[in-house]
């Protein structure tokens, strides 16, 4: 399960990153796409949104796909680390989707279940590499 979450948020972070950019071509047109982008895009609205979205998914992909790697290598899978890879997985996508509607207090409560899955992975690398 440890590895289908990495995948999937290396899926997320694709997902994030082509949202925010099929939004870009609809809002502000082909040919803003293809200059040097020196007029930052927007911080309010869904342009905001999604490129505060875009930031935190890679900012959480960078906390899970360490600490998910050791599980691996080291053959730490348990059924705890593969329960927290799907939770992780799910919170993520729920993350995402309220980013992208504007639901404040459910993206916080799908981010803290991210983080608390992300710490219980840990947990797992760290008593693996405790072997």
């Amino acid at each position: 399960m440890e590895l289908i979450a990495i995948l999937g948020i290396g899926t997320l972070t694709f997902v994030a990153a082509f949202g925010q950019h099929l939004y870009t071509v609809r809002s502000k047109g082909v040919g803003f796409v293809m200059t040097d982008r020196s007029q930052p895009l927007s911080s309010d609205g869904f342009a905001g949104r999604s490129g505060r979205a875009l930031r935190n998914t890679v900012e959480s992909s960078a906390m899970y796909v360490p600490a998910a790697l050791v599980v691996v290598v080291l053959s730490g899978q348990t059924q705890i680390t593969a329960t927290a890879a799907l939770v992780y997985l799910i919170a993520r996508v729920g993350f995402l989707a309220a980013y992208w509607v504007g639901a404040s207090g459910l993206r916080s409560g799908f981010w803290g279940v991210g983080i608390a899955s992300i710490v219980v992975t840990y947990v797992g690398a760290i008593s693996a590499l405790s072997r």
